[in-house]
């Protein structure tokens, strides 16, 4: 007599075998849910950035702003341009533009000092502003390596979640080695 081989019941989708008894079935981690959450994680995280960058930006602007009405009040007062420069940074050309740009100021009667220390003051804090836009978009950068490098996200998915255009997308990509590219990569 042959001997019997038991194969395993088949399993509808609620548990039930084919003879109707339970069937316990592991709930280990799938790989497609853990795939998911990476990427809800890195959506979420360029999301995230996206906005901080938003709002960088927008603060730069308003100081931006602040310095150059400071720049040409300074220089209504009586400031030379090259204390102006000295003081903000910015080269002779650009203080003497932007002050060419504000033409219904009256003089304040400031004293020196206090125009030369507003402007050093304003300089530094925008100076902030754009080393802080700065890293957030390194960390951006990072983001954008991380989930081409894992494969979750494409191109154009990646433009929508950063605000960049699929032209970006593909220079930051260029260079990084992508796991179904490894396998054609020489070995040593």
């Amino acid at each position: 007599m042959p001997p019997r081989t038991r194969s395993a019941p088949a399993v509808s989708a609620q548990g039930l075998s084919a003879t109707g008894r339970y069937t316990y079935r592991a709930k280990a981690q799938r790989p497609q849910a853990q795939e998911h959450t990476e990427h809800a994680t890195l959506a979420h995280a360029l999301g995230v950035h996206r906005q901080l960058i938003s709002h960088a930006a927008s603060a730069i602007r308003n100081l931006t702003s602040a310095r150059n009405e400071l720049i040409a009040q300074a220089i209504e007062d009586g400031l030379t341009i090259a204390t102006v420069s000295a003081a903000t940074g910015e080269n002779m050309k650009s203080v003497r533009t932007i002050a060419l740009a504000y033409d219904d100021l009256h003089p304040s009667g400031l004293p020196r000092d206090a125009h030369v220390a507003a402007l050093t003051a304003k300089s530094e804090a925008l100076k902030a502003a754009e080393s802080h836009r700065e890293q957030i978009t390194e960390r951006r950068e990072a983001l954008i390596v991380i989930a081409l490098r894992n494969q979750v996200c494409d191109d154009l998915e990646l433009a929508s979640l950063t605000g960049l255009t699929p032209d970006h997308i593909r220079r930051a990509a260029r260079g990084i080695p992508r796991p179904d590219q490894d396998r054609w990569l020489p070995t040593r």
